[in-house]
């Protein structure tokens, strides 16, 4: 009786086990949306198929003979049934149909290997044929290239060829092909970017590399599939697939500092924040950025383009208020139209600063040397950071 309950129990719960499958997930392999994520679902579903059909096969043969020769009231229980070695054809058959079945998964198996191991000298991709804007030297023949670096917790991809650098998100050209240099600064990290291309480790002290291309324009999602500590579960990060015109126009203003929250620019901002404060306006923008340039002291750790911030042992901020995410895109501050909101993205930069340390736990921003665990920051102090950041814009 308990034995027919539980199996009941089991069959009305499996209907909610199913109901947490969503093949359209935002990390989900199974909505490929890259050529190279493409031949992966391809080949993972050659796989399947034949899985399925050894399963079906097998498990026929077995639900067959064991129904067949099932124990009658008719039988003799007195008498042997005759004995049997097996069957030489049989058996040889079987191991021949292994055979050929793992050479069917094999052959494509190592085909996909090479196709994603080689980055293709595509003509249409190099930097000269397509990018107009300005480029480091002797790069025209390149494709675009982006080195992503893997740090506890955290990403940061710089663009070599064209002088920029961004923390946790990135953009690249729809429609070309992409090589990005994979290391870890630490330990062992591994980047995967499900709906465009698979996993590459990022192995400290070795040069690692793939290559991915995506012809749909959107905002894709990642993160470290390699356990690397306390905090690896909230190690995310984001791509922004754009078409050719808007990246061009990302990467110019990516190329330009972002406007001083006071005077000309941001020289002339430092200057006067050091000699002469009380000609800087009264708000929490100007406070939040001598708070972030002095007594928070942020700068030994994160850089702002174009400002004497130029540290390296966390994500560089230029920008950050264009982010869709926060803490290694753990912390969301998306619209249902996939605009930014402002009023939560505020929130969340409040939040990250003051209580870091539970968000992201063993942080550096908090724990390392110099970090906001010796900084006594009030609450309207880091509201005016907070405040400072969002105009990062």
């Amino acid at each position: 009786m308990f034995r027919r309950n539980y199996q009941r129990i089991a069959l009305l719960l499996l209907p909610l086990l199913l109901a947490g499958c969503n093949f359209n997930a935002r990390q989900s392999f199974m909505d490929p949306k890259g050529i190279i994520a493409q031949k992966q679902y391809d080949l993972f579903m050659l796989t399947v198929w034949v899985t399925a059909a050894i399963f079906l096969v097998v498990g026929g043969a077995l639900f067959w003979t064991v129904w067949r020769y099932r124990e009658r009231k008719t039988d003799d229980k007195d008498t042997l049934p005759s004995q049997s070695h097996g069957n030489p054809m049989i058996e040889i058959g079987l191991i021949g149909v292994s055979v050929a079945l793992l050479v069917v998964i094999a052959v494509p198996t190592l085909r996909e290997i090479w196709f994603t191991h080689d980055v293709p000298d595509d003509p249409e991709s190099r930097l000269g044929t397509w990018f107009d804007g300005e480029t480091a030297e002797n790069t025209d023949d390149e494709p675009l290239i982006i080195e992503a670096r893997g740090w506890q917790w955290w990403f940061s991809f710089e663009y070599p060829q064209l002088g920029i650098t961004t923390g946790n998100e990135f953009a690249i050209p729809e429609g070309k092909t992409v090589k990005i240099e994979l290391r870890g600064e630490d330990v062992i990290h591994s980047f995967w970017l499900p709906k465009i291309a698979g996993k590459v480790d990022m192995i400290p002290g070795r040069n690692n590399y793939m290559w991915i291309r995506s012809d749909e324009p959107g905002y894709y999602y990642g993160q470290c599939a390699e356990f690397c500590g306390e905090s690896h579960a909230y190690m995310q990060f984001r791509a922004k697939v754009l078409p050719e015109e808007d990246f061009e126009k990302w990467v110019a203003q990516r190329r330009t500092a972002p406007p001083a929250p006071a005077g000309e620019d941001w020289t002339d901002f430092m200057t006067l924040s050091a000699n002469n404060p009380e000609a800087l306006p009264d708000n929490d923008a100007v406070k939040g950025a001598r708070l972030f340039f002095g007594k928070g002291t942020c700068i030994q750790c994160h850089a702002i383009d174009g400002t004497m911030a130029a540290g390296k042992l966390g994500p560089n901020l230029t920008y950050v208020a264009d982010n869709h995410s926060l803490a290694a895109g753990w912390m969301e501050h998306d619209n249902p139209d996939g605009s930014i909101n402002r009023e939560k993205q505020l929130s969340n930069l409040y939040e990250w600063v003051r209580r870091s340390e539970d968000i992201k736990p063993g942080n550096l921003m908090y724990y390392g040397t110099g970090g906001l665990e010796n900084v006594d920051l009030s609450d309207e102090e880091v509201h005016q950071i907070a405040v400072f950041l969002q105009t990062l814009q």
